[in-house]
């Protein structure tokens, strides 16, 4: 860690001093605590941070250049946060056959997510972006999903035709992960991916300003994040599969925030092995104090003997100035909180907002979730959070990580913090 921070530090100081009039530098730090208890077991602390979704903490900082014309430049992001361990092992040259991370770790490690530079053509119509790329043009802005197709380490170009329109071509030889997983490489360096194991993306969106946006993106099967998460019940982390994801936002209507995205994963192999979740975002901002908000998902298996899965997250606001408090109810048919799987014990319950799991099981797994909270903001870049979630997790049958019963109730009392720069 100290080696990454020095590293940091220097190119921070002798870029500062060479191009200072043109490098900019932003993030965020955050992270949180929690009283944690679940079922029968003592209550313990643990380390938290809701906002980012990371055990522990997340850090980030960004950094951009360009030059005076405009027409050239680099970004990159330095990030620490949970482990990059996986928890599989290979030797030199070869692909882990789990690349399932150790979350649970709380070792201090840096990533770096994207380091790649651009080039801009034709007064900005033609841009071409090489290194390890993260580019969020066509990035949906759902509430569950909030995601594209996945970059890497390769190529992007993207044209803007005319105004509004945006396309891109990605070619990536190795895959990054989710914000989740630290956004690391998820393939060994050294490895070699042939030109029809590369993954490739396309995406196409266009905007008519204070009216609508639509957009899509593909990205075709691959080995560039190693083995395809098939039968996993959720979109696949990895980024291996085939994936055609769509979405439109209505931006006519003042005060109203709504996003509808759909997606299919798991092309390659649909018809026994296809996901497809629907995600709807909508929020009404009353007046300048009260907003509600309705998030919905539904989730839908090609598997024989997956059962469709529905979340509801219902939620209001009121501003008091700088107080803001909030309260959330979710419900979800087929789906668990994100800890309390069949798969797990619960040792390491994750308690963000988006904190389920579909489970498509024939258990008939529900839970409802009640999470009142109060944020203060101390000012535009500082703010904390205090909050309490209850988990109501039930199923059909008797579940041994649950203690051999069909109900588990966690409950989690919190406090957290995030500061941006």
């Amino acid at each position: 860690m100290k080696k990454f921070l020095v590293i940091g530090l220097m190119f921070a100081l002798i870029t500062t001093a060479a191009f200072a009039q043109n490098l900019t530098f932003g993030g965020y730090f955050n992270s949180g605590l929690g009283l944690v208890m679940l079922g029968d077991e003592d209550p313990f602390l643990k380390a938290f941070g809701v906002d980012s979704d990371s055990n522990g903490y997340r850090f980030r900082l960004n950094g951009s250049y360009q030059n005076e014309a405009k027409t050239a430049g680099f970004r990159f992001r330095l990030q620490s946060q949970r482990t990059t361990a996986l928890s599989g092992t290979a030797a030199s040259g070869t692909t882990p056959a789990d690349h399932t991370h150790n979350v649970s770790g709380f070792n201090m490690y840096f990533s770096v997510p994207y380091a790649y530079g651009f080039v801009n053509f034709f007064d900005n119509k033609l841009n071409l972006n090489a290194g390890i790329v993260d580019d969020s043009s066509w990035q949906t802005a759902d509430w569950w999903f909030n995601d594209d197709a996945g970059e890497g380490l390769g190529l992007l170009m993207k044209l803007n035709l005319i105004d509004g329109l945006a396309i891109g071509f990605g070619a990536y030889s190795i895959t990054q992960l989710s914000g989740g997983n630290n956004n690391v490489l998820a393939r060994n360096i050294d490895s070699r991916v042939y030109l029809e194991d590369t993954k490739y993306t396309i995406g196409l969106s266009y905007t008519m300003k204070d009216v609508f946006y639509i957009g899509g993106t593909f990205r075709t099967e691959s080995t560039a994040g190693g083995n395809s998460s098939l039968n996993t019940g959720a979109i696949d982390d990895n980024k291996s599969s085939s994936l055609a994801l769509g979405e439109l936002r209505i931006l006519a209507v003042k005060g109203l925030t709504a996003v509808v995205a759909a997606a299919a994963d798991n092309l390659q192999d649909f018809d026994d092995n296809g996901l497809m979740f629907f995600s709807e975002t909508f929020a009404y901002k009353i007046n300048d104090e009260f907003t509600l908000g309705l998030n919905a998902v539904q989730f839908l298996y090609q598997q024989s003997g997956k059962d469709m899965g529905l979340l509801f997250n219902l939620w209001g606001s009121y501003a008091f100035n700088t107080i803001v408090p909030r309260l959330d109810v979710v419900y979800f048919i087929n789906g668990t909180s994100d800890r309390a799987t069949v798969a797990e014990a619960s040792a390491n319950p994750r308690y963000h907002r988006r904190g389920y799991a579909p489970t498509s099981t024939a258990a008939e797994h529900t839970v409802l979730s009640i999470r009142p909270s109060v944020r203060i903001n101390l000012d535009s870049r500082t703010h904390f959070e205090i909050g309490n979630v209850t988990h109501i997790d039930s199923a059909g049958t008797d579940i041994a990580n649950w203690g051999n019963t069909k109900e588990r109730i966690t409950n989690v009392f919190y406090l957290d913090f995030r500061w941006s720069f």
